[in-house]
């Protein structure tokens, strides 16, 4: 694939997960402003998607709730890569008994779906953006250790890395300028199906009521509270239902154009 044919899709699906998330700016009213007097009302100039059961604006809503599902998941990314790289380095630099004793310690904690994690700290610290995001963070932050563990041993044997090595760059240069770059593609196209994972977990959380918390703005929420006037306004799902479907389709044609 040529350079332009590259980046173009790229580019593009960036754009469409950027203005996701700053579309909250252009929100034409109030969130959380309630009306009852206009409960229920259809789409009109004034509220574009109409309002909910409780008089909210539908669009602004789905809009706010794009910056809360969308800033969690790109912190959890964040700390993803923050915390795996190191990890991962270190562990697919160094051999012996503590790596063996490391991964099978990572081996272990991998077995476990990611599903597992978030049932385990919402339990134990109810319903909140703090469990959450820790809960996401471990989840997929174990598997980028061991995906960078892997690649790392496999680059250590490459010529480039034994040229390092007999030209007496330390360890610490050549796993940081040498390896660590040609790992960043992989990690991307993890990270960018990852984030597409944690938005459909995200709002089937929040849709069974263990999301982000009651007082949230996130599409989960939105989908939850719209079952109860479904057969009075069906759109009401529709809505985040094709926001979500398209945030995860825009990370997912990133990673396949990361490949």
């Amino acid at each position: 694939m040529n350079g332009r044919k590259f980046w173009i899709p790229v580019i593009l699906s960036g754009a469409v997960i950027f203005l996701f998330a700053i579309a909250f700016l252009w929100a034409p009213n109030d969130p959380q402003k309630i009306d009852l007097t206009i409960r229920l009302m259809p789409p009109s100039k004034q509220f574009p998607f109409g309002t909910d059961a409780m008089g909210r604006c539908a669009l602004s809503r789905i809009l706010f709730g794009g910056k809360a599902t969308l800033g969690m998941v790109s912190v959890s990314a964040f700390f993803v890569l923050l915390i795996s790289s190191p990890i991962g380095l270190a562990m697919g630099c160094f051999t012996g008994k503590k790596s063996w004793v490391g991964r099978s310690v990572l081996n272990a904690f991998t077995a476990f779906p990611q599903l597992v994690y978030l049932l385990v700290f919402v339990g134990a610290w109810g319903n909140s953006v703090f469990s959450m995001l820790v809960a996401l963070t471990i989840a997929f932050s174990v598997r980028l250790v061991k995906l960078i563990a892997a690649k790392t041993e496999d680059e250590k044997q490459k010529a480039y890395v034994l040229c390092a090595i007999a030209s007496g760059a330390s360890l610490f240069r050549i796993m940081v300028v040498h390896v660590f770059p040609n790992l960043l593609r992989e990690i991307l196209v993890f990270l960018s199906l990852s984030c597409a994972e944690m938005i459909l977990m995200v709002t089937s959380f929040s849709f069974v009521g263990l999301g982000l918390g009651a007082d949230s703005i996130d599409w989960g929420n939105m989908i939850l509270e719209a079952g109860d006037v479904s057969m009075v306004r069906p759109d009401l799902i529709f809505y985040p239902v094709a926001f979500v479907f398209l945030a995860t389709f825009a990370f997912n044609k990133l990673s396949r154009q990361l490949e």
